[in-house]
C-alpha cells in the first residue's frame, strides 16, 4: 500500500536534505521541504509534559483543554488526539493534490521529540528513521550553524546532540512495520541499492537513477550549501569530520567528549562502533587537544564572564599549541 505521507526523522546535518532531495526526483512524490507542522498539533496536547514554553501559562491552558475535552467530548483525549490527526492529514492531503502527486515527504529532522505521537495521530504514515556517525553530525553542526569563537556556541542544539540519539534509538527498537532505519553511511555507499528500498517501503513504483538528483531546490530550512554542491552522494562526505578533528584542538576535544557522552552502547545501538570511532579521533589528535575547552562548557547556557574568560583561554592556549605543533 502506498502511505500518502513519509516522514524523515534524524538528528539536524545527517543528511536528511541530501535524502529527501534523491526521494523528490520520483514522479510520484512532493517533497516541500520541512514543515514542521507537527511539532506545535503535537505540543497543544501535552504542552507541560514537553517542557513547552508559551506567553501564556502552559500548565494553565493544558488543564483548561483537558478540563473542556473531558465535559465535552465522549471519546475525551482519545478522540483529541484522533480530531488533530485527522486535521493534520487533511492538511498532507491538501498539498499532496495540489502538487499532483501520491506521496507527500516532510523532512522534518526535529520530528525526533515525536516519533510515536506521529504513529499515533496518522496512523497511515511511514517513518524513514536516518541515522548518521554523531560526531560526523556534531561536526557538521559546528561548520554550518556555528561560531566556534563563542563560549556555550552549541547551546542551541544540546538537544539534537544529548536527545536526539537516544530517541531514535528507541524509535528503532519499535517493532511496527511503518518504520524503516538506514545509515547515512550506507545511503552514500550503496545509494541505488537503498533508494530501490526505500521505495517499497512507501509504496511507489520503483524507478532508477533517484540518486543521480542533479541539482536540489533551495529553501530557507535543510542543508544550505552540501547538497548544493554536487548533483550525487559524495563518499568523502563520510569521514570528512576527521580532517576538522585533526586541523583544531578543540573541535577534536568536543568529538571526543561527544564520543564518551554518548557511550558504548548507545552508539552500538545506533550502528557505530565505540572502539573504531576512538581509534579513528586518536590517529588524528593534535596536539593541544588536552588543553581545550570541554563538551560541557559548549552546550550549557553562557556562564558569567569570569568563567566565559576562563574558557576562551583554553581554546586560544590549544589553539597555539597546536600551531606550533603544526610549525615544528
Amino acid at each position: 500500500m502506498t502511505s500518502s505521507v513519509v516522514f524523515i526523522v534524524s538528528q539536524p546535518r545527517a543528511g536528511s536534505t541530501l535524502l529527501q532531495t534523491m526521494l523528490s526526483r520520483h514522479d510520484d512524490v512532493h517533497a516541500p521541504g520541512e514543515a514542521w507542522l507537527m511539532l506545535p498539533l503535537v505540543h497543544a496536547i501535552a504542552g507541560s509534559r514537553r517542557d513547552v514554553q508559551s506567553p501564556y501559562d502552559q500548565c494553565l491552558a493544558d488543564d483548561a483543554v483537558g478540563e473542556f475535552v473531558r465535559e465535552n467530548l465522549s471519546g475525551g483525549w482519545s478522540e483529541m488526539q484522533a480530531e488533530i490527526g485527522r486535521a493534520a492529514a487533511r492538511i498532507y492531503e491538501a498539498a499532496r493534490v495540489r502538487a499532483g502527486a501520491s506521496v507527500l515527504i516532510d523532512k522534518t529532522p526535529r520530528y525526533y521529540w515525536i516519533i510515536e505521537d506521529l504513529l499515533s495521530l496518522i496512523p497511515d504514515c511511514r517513518i524513514i528513521l536516518l541515522r548518521r556517525n554523531p560526531l560526523a553530525v556534531l561536526s557538521s553542526i559546528m561548520e554550518t550553524w556555528t561560531r566556534r569563537t563563542r563560549v556555550g556556541f552549541l547551546k542551541d542544539y544540546r538537544g539534537d546532540l544529548l536527545e536526539a540519539p537516544a530517541r531514535i534509538a528507541a524509535a528503532m527498537s519499535i517493532q511496527d512495520d511503518r518504520i524503516h532505519s538506514l545509515r547515512y553511511e550506507d545511503l552514500v555507499r550503496d545509494p541505488a541499492q537503498h533508494l530501490m528500498q526505500l521505495q517499497s517501503f512507501i509504496g511507489l513504483q520503483p524507478v532508477d537513477g533517484l540518486q543521480h538528483y542533479g541539482s536540489a531546490e533551495r529553501r530557507t530550512y535543510g542543508d544550505p550549501k552540501g547538497v548544493h554542491q554536487h548533483a550525487a552522494a559524495q563518499l568523502d562526505s563520510i569521514e570528512k569530520y576527521l580532517q576538522r578533528a585533526a586541523t583544531r584542538a578543540t573541535d577534536w576535544r568536543l568529538m571526543d567528549d561527544y564520543r564518551r557522552h554518548l557511550g558504548h552502547d548507545l552508539l552500538h545501538r545506533l550502528g557505530y562502533d565505540d572502539d573504531a570511532l576512538k581509534r579513528q579521533l586518536d590517529a588524528v589528535k593534535p596536539l593541544g587537544a588536552a588543553l581545550a575547552p570541554t563538551l560541557s562548557s559548549q552546550v550549557s547556557p553562557r556562564p558569567a564572564e569570569p568563567r566565559r574568560s576562563a574558557i576562551r583561554l583554553r581554546r586560544m592556549a590549544a589553539d597555539v599549541v597546536t600551531k606550533l605543533g603544526k610549525a615544528a
